[in-house]
């Protein structure tokens, strides 16, 4: 629908040529008007790692220069009456050290109202999004999701958010395999992977329980669960965190339990100390639903440990360097990685 332009003013006694420039300067800024809830937002982070693995055999030292997910999107509103409102979201991933294009990150059309929200898209899962600010090495070595299995963010998406009731609320979602009963292992389902979570957020403390759900069709006679839980409290001038999960592969594998603690500690009014571990039964895998999907690979008694520490300054609200150190251990294939690594994030 076309915007419409409104004089508030009569126009009788002002010559046409003023009249035919001001009609033309209000036809310039009622499509500003209208997109007024939108806005465009970004990251942008680059970091420079050396990263050193041994695999018992044969050794790799390596020099980067890597973009780490950094983004651009645009999001917004709009008001649709009667306390509903229609929102969206598209983001992209940018790779800043290549350009070697756009990647998906979430990215959504949805309603929102006194109900909760309702989004279909693609998104995080409720499980992801229990984690709260556990993970001190977001997107950076060190990351849980190396140890700890639900880090996903999947296609064909619906999902539903909660209104949050004295800081408890609870989320939802739905995933359609899409595959086909022949391509894809009979993954032909609206809920071929489910994710739910409740989340308790008031004052300082942030706790979170989460359940997935993962339909394997014909790759394996299994139905595999995911239990997720995660406490978080935050002080004055330090955090500290605890998270556990619990994979039942269903006899497609063996089943995995991972655990983690982390914490941060304030300094010097800019800075902040991090610190985090990580220990898991088995490395994390990709599972047959989606390769975004991300499970165990059933591997029994090759234990992992991740231990992390690093520091971070604030140079100003949207500008910050940190500084990390992670070491990436496997018992039974004697597999070791250790990542040292600086960077920069602006956001905008």
């Amino acid at each position: 629908m076309r915007p419409r332009s409104y004089f508030l003013f009569p126009l009788t006694g002002y010559p046409m040529k003023k009249i035919l420039s001001l009609a033309i300067a209000t036809a310039l800024v009622a499509p500003v008007a209208a997109m007024a809830e939108a806005s465009v937002y970004g990251k942008a982070h680059m970091v420079i790692q050396n990263t050193s693995e041994d695999d018992g055999t044969d050794d790799v030292d390596v020099w980067s220069v890597d973009s780490i997910d950094s983004r651009v999107g645009v999001k917004g509103s709009e008001d649709l009456g009667g306390g509903l409102k229609a929102v969206y979201k598209f983001e992209f991933k940018v790779n800043l050290d290549d350009g070697s294009g756009l990647g998906d990150r979430n990215q959504y059309v949805g309603l929102a109202g006194g109900f909760g929200t309702l989004l279909l898209g693609r998104h995080d899962t409720p499980l992801k999004m229990s984690q709260g600010k556990f993970d001190q090495f977001g997107d950076v070595a060190g990351d849980i999701k190396s140890v700890i299995p639900g880090e996903d963010r999947v296609d064909n998406v619906i999902a539903y958010v909660s209104p949050s009731m004295g800081g408890l609320s609870f989320v939802g979602a739905l995933v359609a395999g899409e595959l086909g009963d022949g391509a894809g292992g009979e993954l032909d389902g609206p809920a071929d992977h489910i994710s739910i979570a409740g989340l308790y957020n008031n004052g300082p403390i942030f706790a979170s329980l989460a359940f997935n759900t993962y339909d394997l069709g014909i790759v394996a006679d299994a139905d595999p669960s995911l239990l997720r839980g995660t406490l978080v409290y935050k002080g004055g001038m330090w955090q500290a965190g605890v998270m556990f999960s619990s994979l039942d592969l269903d006899g497609a594998g063996e089943d995995a339990d991972a655990i983690g603690v982390s914490g941060n500690v304030k300094v010097g009014g800019s800075g902040k100390i991090k610190a985090q571990y990580l220990s898991g039964d088995a490395p994390v895998g990709k599972a047959p639903i989606s390769p975004a999907v991300k499970i165990t690979d059933g591997t029994e008694g090759n234990d992992v440990t991740q231990w992390s520490l690093g520091y971070e300054h604030g140079l100003s609200k949207k500008t910050k360097l940190h500084l990390g150190y992670t070491i990436y251990e496997e018992d039974e294939s004697d597999y070791e990685e250790t990542a040292f690594f600086g960077g920069l994030i602006h956001k905008f």
